[in-house]
């Protein structure tokens, strides 16, 4: 497996900065899957708070391979997306699901459908899995993308 180098690195730190500054306040999981057309495939998931005002409180160790895997993805994998799950701050119970397709190492939205058709679709098999209760599948949030 091909390793990432430090500009794979850095984007995908920029990337998951991006990401969270994007989806906002609540209680998010993130999970990214990338495959190889030879059958070769990585997944990570990190859960993160976002609290008002931008801050942040995640698990170091989660979101160092979170990263990790980001960078992996755009150095040595065919497709790669990212979903979020996130929990209103308030709870309720209710879900949103947002994707985005990783582009050149950086999230580019996914339109609804495309988020629901991935999610809801066994890897395996390709058969449909039924929506999850009180869970909304949406298009993902814009990821700025920093000047540099």
């Amino acid at each position: 497996m091909h390793t990432p180098g430090p500009q794979a690195f850095d984007t995908a730190a920029l990337a998951f900065e991006a990401l969270l500054s994007a989806l906002g306040p609540g209680r998010h999981h993130l999970l990214i899957s990338a495959h190889t057309a030879l059958g070769s495939s990585a997944t990570a998931s990190v859960v993160v708070e976002g609290a008002p005002g931008g801050l942040v409180r995640t698990e170091k160790e989660g979101s160092l391979m979170f990263c990790y895997t980001l960078a992996q993805a755009s150095a040595a994998f065919d497709c790669a997306v990212v979903f979020a799950r996130t929990v209103a701050p308030d709870g309720g119970g209710k879900s949103v699901v947002q994707g985005w397709v990783l582009t050149g190492g950086w999230p580019r939205a996914m339109p609804a459908a495309k988020v629901f058709d991935a999610y809801c679709t066994d890897l395996a098999t390709g058969d449909p899995l039924p929506p999850e209760p009180e869970t909304e599948y949406v298009a993902g949030a814009p990821v700025t993308r920093p000047a540099t």
